[in-house]
């Protein structure tokens, strides 16, 4: 068995479709779910790690439950491949926890929070959810519902900053920026097109190997 996460969530799917044959019209959905949550358990385990180690623990606790519970209803542009996913997020996660504990200095908090929560917050009602792949699981009163639900996390996740330490304040912050970057259209169009690139360089270093 591969250990890719939609190796890993189809096969489970299929496990649990066998013991109760009443969940097939959830098939899409117990299969995206299992999938989302095999995702984080990967990311979870590699980047606490390595959080500890570097000494920004408590910082990449804060970014990854921040950005998970986020993304989870807000969506968001995704590399294709799970390798590609799996290392842009801990490089993601662990970029925004160094900034935030050694350079909070570079910005003001105060003006942070009045010119891009605002900005922010238009964005996610004007975008979210951003679901790609998975658009045909989920119909228009789940979409609604995630849209709400992403509004709502975004806005704790806003008030949440305003009463901790500047330097949590800036992991949240951050945080905000780049998942709401994800759903726009030009942040979208620039994964992609990161992702296409990372594609074909990985197919032409396979066919070099190949030869």
């Amino acid at each position: 068995m591969y250990w890719a996460p939609k190796d890993l969530s189809e096969a489970l799917t299929k496990k649990i479709l066998t013991n109760d044959g009443s969940l097939k019209r959830k098939k899409g959905e117990i299969r995206y779910g299992l999938e989302m949550l095999i995702i984080l358990i990967y990311q979870v385990v590699i980047v606490l790690s390595l959080g500890f180690l570097l000494h920004i623990f408590s910082y990449t606790l804060l970014c990854l439950v921040s950005i998970s519970i986020f993304r989870m209803f807000s969506g968001g542009a995704h590399f294709s491949k799970f390798n590609h996913c799996l290392i842009a997020s801990i490089f993601l996660i662990l970029a925004i926890s160094f900034s935030s504990k050694y350079f909070p200095s570079i910005t003001d908090i105060d003006y942070w929070h009045i010119f891009s929560y605002p900005l922010l917050i238009i964005l996610i009602i004007r975008y979210a959810p951003i679901l790609f792949k998975k658009e045909n699981i989920f119909n228009k009163t789940q979409k609604k519902r995630n849209k709400f639900k992403s509004i709502s996390i975004a806005l704790l996740l806003m008030i949440l900053s305003l009463f901790i330490p500047n330097t949590y304040s800036l992991v949240i912050g951050q945080v905000l920026i780049y998942q709401t970057f994800t759903i726009t259209p030009f942040g979208t169009s620039i994964i992609h097109l990161l992702d296409k690139k990372l594609l074909k360089r990985g197919k032409v270093i396979n066919e070099k190997v190949s030869l």
